[in-house]
C-alpha cells in the first residue's frame, strides 16, 4: 500500500515541477526582469526553509557566490561553461571524495 502512494506522491511531484520549469521557461523567453524577481524568490524561499541559522548562512554565501560567480561570466555560452565547470570541479572535489571515504570506512 505504501508503494501505491509514494508512487502517486512521485507522479503528483514530477507534474508540479514540470508545471514550475515550463512557467519559469516560458518567464526566461518572455520577461527575463520577471524571470529573474522569480528565481530570486524562489531561492529565498529554499533558504529560508533551512531549519538552522547555520545553515541558512551557509546556503546564503554558497548562492551568493554562485551570483557572484556567474554575474562575472559575460555572456550566455560563457555562463553555461563556467556552470558545468563549476559543477565538475565540485563533483571530483567534494563528491568523489566523500564517496570515497564512505567506501572506504574511513
Amino acid at each position: 500500500m505504501d508503494k501505491v502512494i509514494w508512487a502517486e506522491e512521485k507522479e503528483k511531484w514530477r507534474r508540479e515541477s514540470l508545471e514550475k520549469h515550463a512557467r519559469l521557461s516560458e518567464l526566461f523567453r518572455k520577461d527575463r526582469f520577471a524571470f529573474e524577481i522569480e528565481r530570486k524568490r524562489r531561492i529565498d524561499e529554499f533558504i529560508n526553509s533551512a531549519r538552522e541559522e547555520e545553515e541558512r548562512r551557509r546556503l546564503r554565501a554558497l548562492q551568493d557566490s554562485w551570483d557572484k560567480k556567474m554575474r562575472n561570466a559575460g555572456s550566455r555560452h560563457n555562463r553555461f561553461v563556467l556552470a558545468q565547470s563549476l559543477f565538475w570541479e565540485h563533483f571530483y572535489e567534494v563528491w568523489q571524495q566523500a564517496l570515497q571515504q564512505l567506501t572506504s570506512g574511513d
